[in-house]
């Protein structure tokens, strides 16, 4: 059983842990092709005792002065200067680990850097923002609308507007969108994305994604938007088009 309380129990790491603990893990994304064998045990072997040993998690601090609030890393080094209301989400050194955050100023969230220096991303002009991983994005909520959402990037440039009210469980690179009872989708790896206007969608892991729309089946072209009738599909002048899909 996963026992929080030792987990929260856990000493923090050294900055000399740390840096031995981010080459291992730099090793292990850069070179993983070319470690093999035992080498590649004993660094996946290091990296777990570390990971287990240690408590990697970001935490606030507050400025005993002016209240405001910053973050540290894992070993107590700052990523963001004590300037602020309130983070939404912090990082965690080992498994999720972020290089800006959504921070809170003046009643307003706008996006920093967390390396040390805290500088804007994005100004302070969003109600909310929660960073969601799977799409490399902000989930945002702004202009004094509560129940609809959209997506910005780190720089604070709306992606999708904020006219969403769910989004679903990434199937490999395809999210599911939807806005009051119409559905879209995103394919967050190449940050395509059509907006919500079909009556249904359906897939399964593997296949292309079927869109339904005033009773016609068919398929949606990344790039470009369009709708292709799925008796159309076979035409050769769609042989190279790529649509949404949930290939791995």
């Amino acid at each position: 059983m996963y026992n929080m309380e030792k987990e929260q129990k856990l000493p923090r790491p050294t900055v000399e842990l740390m840096n031995e603990h981010d080459q291992l893990m730099e090793q292990m994304g850069f070179d993983a092709i070319a470690i093999q064998g035992t080498e590649k045990d004993v660094i996946v072997a290091r990296i777990n005792e570390l990971a287990s040993l240690y408590n990697w998690d970001d935490y606030e601090f507050t400025d005993p002065i002016t209240g405001k609030k910053g973050v540290k890393d894992a070993a107590g080094q700052i990523l963001i200067p004590a300037e602020y209301e309130e983070f939404p989400q912090l990082g965690n050194r080992h498994s999720f680990c972020l290089p800006h955050m959504a921070a809170k100023k003046d009643g307003k969230f706008g996006i920093v850097e967390a390396d040390g220096t805290g500088k804007v991303l994005a100004d302070f002009r969003f109600d909310y923002l929660y960073f969601r991983p799977h799409t490399t994005m902000y989930q945002g909520y702004w202009d004094g609308v509560k129940d609809k959402f959209g997506f910005v990037n780190r720089n604070g440039k709306v992606i999708i507007p904020n006219i969403l009210t769910k989004f679903y469980e990434p199937c490999n690179d395809f999210i599911l969108l939807e806005a009051d009872g119409k559905f879209g989708a995103l394919d967050f790896c190449e940050s395509n994305f059509v907006l919500p206007q079909y009556d249904k969608v359906d897939w399964e892991l593997g296949t292309n994604v079927l869109f339904y729309k005033d009773g016609v089946t068919g398929y949606v072209v990344e790039e470009t938007g369009e709708f292709i009738p799925k008796e159309k599909f076979d035409d050769e002048k769609y042989a190279d088009v790529y649509v949404y899909n949930t290939y791995a």
